[in-house]
């Protein structure tokens, strides 16, 4: 397994939590873990939804309320 990132998105909408996740998996390597936590589910469901479309894993999704945590791969 590779290093393990966090990206906070407390307080912030889309686009902002799915461009910052986007820009951040770029600086990272293959197994790379990214942690990412936000305070608004409908960013979490869309980040969700991005990796999937792109070709990264989604190892753990949690909404509870508005909060999620997103745990992530990097391919």
């Amino acid at each position: 397994m590779g290093n393990i990132f966090e990206l906070r998105c407390d307080g912030l909408v889309c686009p902002l939590p799915v461009a910052k996740t986007k820009r951040k998996l770029l600086e990272m390597k293959s197994g790379d873990i990214l942690k990412v936590t936000g305070d608004y589910s409908e960013a979490g469901e869309n980040i969700k939804n991005y990796i999937e479309k792109h070709g990264d894993k989604v190892l753990e999704f949690i909404i509870d309320g508005e909060d999620y945590l997103i745990k992530i791969q990097k391919s």
